[in-house]
């Protein structure tokens, strides 16, 4: 109690010394120290920096611009007084911030600006961000900026976009920072720069002026707001909502008014004063009354007329930019609008493809496909959205489209249309299917790898156990097989390789399932060789010796003999884990290496030795938890800086006898009888209450902590209630809790996991997909899960720097995460060069032996 109420005195004591600090910087400003309170309460500071046509200072420091003249205008009509202080930009938002200013114009939302600052909800005003060139540069699109210098206004977000974009597709350019607009058209102006970024506004007002002509690279859409100090009250920015809604009502209103005047401007450095503007509206009023009614109407046409023409600009402008397929087909499916996306596909002018329908474009069954889907829209009045597939005319490859169609009401009575948005998947599938290919195939002999055997044998010891066929896996080691690589070279030795994989899928029935495990390591899965166990055995032998006969009539190069050994254990599913099934014949193979070779061994009842061990250890992990033998240790994670961000709580188990039992070998155990819930409960509220420790040191407040969550915990009913009841009972911060999943929980049952992972997002919960690559997930599934972190498995990893499909993967990978909008975090990072790779790759988070070993808590930060 004493602790809560010295907190609550040093909040309140950091409060007033704020208002206080407010309040001197405001006395300063209007001049006085000595200024009645009641004074200030009635005044509003605004900050004002140069930017212009939005925003400057007059000769009398008062605001002026498009934003600096509708803002008077509302002090006006609210009977506030307006205080101004000039500032820079940076400095200008530092006041902000700190509540020495009240209002700050031309500030446009961003997520970051949001947690520091107030913004009203209706935005004043929409901009976009333009580069403008000099006459004698052609700037087209992005890619054409390489080896260009660029003005940029430092710290502008135009800076942070364009550097983003330009480091992300390695383009070189030399950037020149400049500390307003018009310093950076007056440097392109004098060679001193290329090309020059800006917002449209000041770019449409100023380039002429300067001999430059706007790109069409147009970027960064923006909403612009008078920004407002946390400590304002919130009634202020309701009358400033309430004033502008009220305003963009009215085609007449000062609103309008003043943008038309501004829009304009012409390029002269005097500036027109607002009285003067509003002396010319009043003329042309009695001007326009004394035409009479007629004059009235045809001004009011005309001012609509150019109000539409340009709206029609703008949403052309936008559409045109926006990368993807945006259309409207007519009640009879012909095309009546297509933006340059559409035009670029069929390559065809926008002029030559209103009024013709898909049959002109498309091959016949994509366009019978396509029409019977828009009619269906159009005859159900409803919005769908699915996956397309088209080949153009003239062209072989297929195209894959996510489009959501609608019916679009055009005129009032008249049938609807079809608007339709369409995103093209081909490149992304293909990427999925490559990364498929890597993940799950071998590079060499094209076979399956151990990954997918994995995931065919797991399928197969969970069928039916009513079913009594028996299966046979076969594990298949080549003798010697070190010798052909050390005598003959590892060129021979991979032809070997290859020769040996194609024997085995010519000589093994068709339904048989082979797979490179190994090195020299095969695997044969035969899902039936017989009902009865000898009838099986039989079967399974005859077949195993016609594979070494055809093995041994194989030679490498320089005929060196070539022989092998295989181990085979029989199963029927019943009882029997994959890892149980895998470790039976792998014994077996080594009783025929031990015979020498050239020899098949099957599984007998004398190998179970590992399989009581294995039931002893269970035994003993019922009372591991009870008898306080299971601990937390955390491994830190860090960024390119070497900071560190958050840790993992990794599951650790002493066993007073066996010492420390690796967690590969309990974990599994655990996720089989049911006992990985009350553990994965004691693992999720001791990570709770860690955090909720650290949220009251403002040191370790910001870091997170991952949990693996096993998917038999996430599929609990009541595991929602669990983690929220945990986290209001420890007061731990939500959005500091990562919970680890894996590929696999994911695609079990979709919808339920996702209407889980919904539901623990809503409280804040942020969620992490572990091990990624060694499963396989549907990549239009993973895009609507709410992930932020995708973990790459360790694996991969290990050997990027020497084996290129692990490269290839992990690169693979940190593309696909930030095209879904994820932080990518390396496992096992264990030398600086792995560190180095990951940097120059994309990868800014990391975790592993180069940054620390796990470790317990009271350890943690002594060690690193």
């Amino acid at each position: 109690m004493l602790t809560s109420t010295s907190t609550h005195s040093s909040a309140s004591r950091k409060r007033v010394f704020r208002d206080i600090t407010r309040l001197v910087f405001r006395a300063s400003l209007v001049g006085g120290w000595l200024m009645p309170t009641h004074l200030l309460a009635e005044t509003l500071t605004i900050g004002v920096y140069h930017n212009p046509p939005k925003l400057f200072a007059d000769d009398q420091g008062q605001p002026r611009g498009m934003l600096g003249d509708l803002l008077q205008a509302i002090a006006k009509e609210e009977q506030w007084q307006l205080t101004s202080f000039q500032c820079e930009f940076q400095h200008c938002l530092s006041l902000l911030e700190q509540g020495a200013i009240d209002l700050l114009p031309d500030v446009a939302w961003s997520e970051e600006r949001a947690q520091r600052l107030s913004f009203h909800e209706e935005p004043v005003m929409h901009s976009w961000s333009q580069l403008y060139q000099r006459e004698d540069i052609e700037v087209d699109a992005i890619f054409d900026l390489e080896q260009h210098r660029i003005a940029v206004v430092e710290g502008s977000v135009q800076q942070s976009y364009l550097a983003a974009v330009t480091n992300r597709f390695d383009i070189t350019v030399t950037w020149l920072s400049v500390s307003s607009f018009a310093e950076g058209f007056q440097s392109v102006a004098n060679g001193e720069a290329d090309l020059v970024a800006a917002n449209h506004l000041f770019g449409d007002w100023r380039a002429d002026d300067y001999g430059l002509h706007e790109t069409s690279v147009i970027f960064q859409p923006a909403r612009l707001f008078y920004a407002a100090s946390p400590m304002l009250s919130e009634e202020i920015l309701e009358r400033i909502d309430d004033t502008l809604i009220r305003w963009k009502q009215d085609n007449d209103s000062i609103y309008f008014d003043t943008l038309r005047a501004w829009k304009g401007q012409s390029s002269s450095s005097q500036l027109i004063p607002l009285w003067l503007w509003w002396s010319i509206s009043a003329l042309c009023l009695l001007l326009v009354l004394a035409l009479g009614a007629n004059v009235l109407l045809k001004r009011r046409v005309s001012i609509n007329r150019e109000q539409l023409n340009t709206n029609e600009a703008l949403l052309t402008t936008i559409l045109d930019s926006v990368d993807a397929y945006i259309y409207i087909k007519s009640p009879s499916l012909k095309y009546r609008y297509v933006n340059r996306r559409i035009s670029e596909l069929f390559n065809r002018p926008a002029e030559d493809i209103i009024g013709k329908c898909d049959d002109d474009f498309l091959d016949a069954t994509s366009a019978a496909a396509i029409k019977k889907i828009d009619q269906n829209v159009l005859n159900s009045g409803k919005k769908v959205t699915i996956e397309e597939h088209s080949v153009l005319q003239g062209e072989k490859q297929m195209r894959t489209f996510l489009s959501i169609k609608m019916p679009l009401t055009m005129t009032s009575g008249e049938k609807p249309c079809l608007c339709g948005i369409s995103t093209e998947l081909t490149e992304y599938l293909e990427m999925q299917s490559r990364t498929h290919r890597l993940a799950f195939y071998d590079a060499l002999t094209g076979l399956p790898n151990r990954r997918l055997l994995m995931e065919s044998l797991a399928e197969l010891t969970k069928k039916d156990s009513s079913i009594i066929a028996l299966s046979a896996i076969f594990i298949i080691d080549l003798d010697g097989f070190r010798l052909v690589n050390d005598i003959q070279g590892h060129e021979s030795g991979d032809q070997l390789l290859i020769n040996v994989a194609d024997l085995l899928q010519r000589q093994l029935p068709e339904e048989a399932t082979v797979a490179r495990f190994s090195s020299d390591e095969f695997v044969v899965l035969l899902t039936v060789v017989g009902e009865q166990p000898e009838e099986a055995a039989l079967g399974a032998e005859r077949i195993a010796r016609q594979l070494l006969e055809g093995i041994s009539t194989l030679r490498a190069d320089r005929a060196l003999p070539i022989s092998a050994s295989i181990g085979i254990s029989l199963f029927n599913g019943s009882g029997q884990s994959m890892n149980s099934v895998l470790q039976q014949a792998d014994l077996a193979l080594q009783q025929a290496k031990t015979a020498g070779g050239n020899t098949l061994r099957f599984f007998n009842m004398d190998m179970q030795t590992s399989v009581l061990e294995r039931a002893s250890l269970e035994e003993d992990l019922h009372q591991a938890l009870a008898h306080n033998e299971l601990a937390l240790h955390y491994q830190v994670q860090v960024d390119h800086q070497g900071v560190t961000t958050g840790v993992e709580a990794l599951l650790r188990w002493y066993h007073p006898q066996r010492g420390w039992v690796p967690p590969g070998t309990f974990i599994p155990i655990a996720e089989e009888n049911g006992l990985i819930i009350p553990i994965g409960y004691w693992v999720l509220r001791l990570a709770c209450e860690q955090l909720a420790k650290w949220s009251r040191q403002p040191t370790y407040s910001a870091l997170t902590i991952s949990v693996n969550v096993s998917s038999v915990q996430f599929q609990q009913p009541d595991f929602v209630r669990e983690v929220e009841e945990l986290l209001a009972q420890t007061q731990a911060p939500a959005n500091r809790l990562v919970l680890e999943v894996t590929e696999s929980l994911l695609m079990s049952e979709p919808t339920r996991v996702r209407n889980t992972m919904l539901k623990l997002r809503a409280q804040g919960v942020r969620f992490a997909l572990d091990d990624f690559g060694t499963g396989y997930s549907s990549l239009s599934y993973l895009k609507r899960l709410p992930l932020d972190e995708l973990k790459i498995d360790q694996s991969f990893v290990r050997e990027l720097l020497t084996d290129k499909t692990d490269a290839a993967i992990v690169d693979t990978t940190i593309l696909l995460a930030v095209s879904l909008g994820l932080t990518v975090v390396a496992e096992g990072v264990e030398k600086k060069e792995q560190l180095d790779w990951l940097k120059g790759h994309g990868c800014y988070r990391y975790q592993g032996y180069l940054f620390g070993r796990p470790t317990p808590i009271e350890y943690l930060f002594e060690v690193y």
